[in-house]
């Protein structure tokens, strides 16, 4: 699924509730055009996912997504862009890492960034992380 299949679904599917994305690829546009369009969207999931850099602002668009989970990524974000264009969600509830890779600081910021109304942070079976990562983290209320 490339930005296109992503597009066409989120014009097809406006009420979606929950979207599970494995081995997608995509981007910015693709996940923008999700949020834009499925406003009912309340999970999200990303399983070992191939998104270009810079997706992760994209997932700001989804305004009642209340939780966000990654399953098997290597990468999260190899270039999530500044952090004053990440944008938050502001319904978002739980933030959840399973066998993830943590160890980039940049992405990890970036996620708890826009994941910053989160009220539960789950990790796991993940690697890569130290304090680092986790004092990233305080922006979560």
């Amino acid at each position: 699924v490339s930005d296109i299949g992503l597009t066409i679904l989120a014009q097809g599917c406006k009420r979606l509730v929950k979207l599970e994305l494995v081995g997608c690829e995509g981007s910015f546009d693709g996940i923008k055009a999700i949020g834009s369009c499925c406003l009912m969207l309340e999970e999200l999931v990303f399983v070992d996912h191939r998104m270009d850099d810079g997706w992760l602002a994209g997932v700001s668009f989804c305004e009642n997504l209340k939780t966000l989970r990654f399953v098997s990524c290597k990468v999260i974000d190899g270039n999530p862009g500044l952090e004053e264009h990440l944008g938050f969600c502001v319904a978002l509830e739980e933030l959840h890492f399973q066998k993830c890779q943590l160890r980039d600081k940049n992405a990890m910021g970036a996620v708890f960034s826009v994941c910053r109304a989160a009220k539960e942070v789950v990790l796991h079976d993940c690697w890569g992380l130290d304090d680092g990562v986790f004092g990233l983290a305080v922006v979560c209320r």
